[in-house]
């Protein structure tokens, strides 16, 4: 690695370096070492997650953290919304919605797609709570209102 990084002239910052193995049979005692820029040999850092492009990955790639923290920025992204937008038209909230909410939930959602039903419905319960909170939209049933602001669970 370090022959390499030298060569291509990427240098590596040795304390950002960690070791995660994904996969179910994973000699989790076997120690990984890199060469640091004084050639001196430097264990790496196992952990049990990491996050690369604002995707945390685990060691069973179930992406349960991931989908939490997300839903967690969601509905604080929820609560900026409701404390300082009073009056809102639909489309308005549309637009809020789909800005500050909707792009949290579906930023690099083909890599950690969603598969088990509990996840799903965590994530679908994000649109249906504040549908369901919306003064102006409480006579409305959800899937009738979900199209009537164009937004798909």
């Amino acid at each position: 690695m370090h022959k390499w990084s030298s060569q291509w002239l990427l240098k590596l910052n040795i304390k950002k370096c960690h070791v995660v193995s994904f996969g179910r049979n994973v000699d989790i005692n076997y120690k990984y070492r890199i060469v640091d820029e004084n050639s001196q040999l430097m264990e790496l850092e196992r952990q049990d997650k990491v996050k690369d492009l604002g995707v945390w990955f685990d060691e069973r790639v179930t992406f349960k953290e991931h989908i939490n923290k997300k839903i967690d920025k969601a509905y604080m992204m929820l609560g900026v919304i409701k404390r300082n937008f009073r009056h809102l038209t639909i489309s308005t909230f549309v637009l809020l919605y789909k800005s500050m909410v909707r792009s949290h939930l579906d930023y690099c959602s083909s890599v950690w797609a969603p598969y088990m039903k509990g996840d799903i419905k965590a994530l679908e319960r994000v649109q249906g709570n504040q549908l369901k909170s919306s003064a102006k939209m409480r006579h409305i049933n959800i899937p009738r209102t979900s199209d009537k602001m164009l937004m798909t669970t």
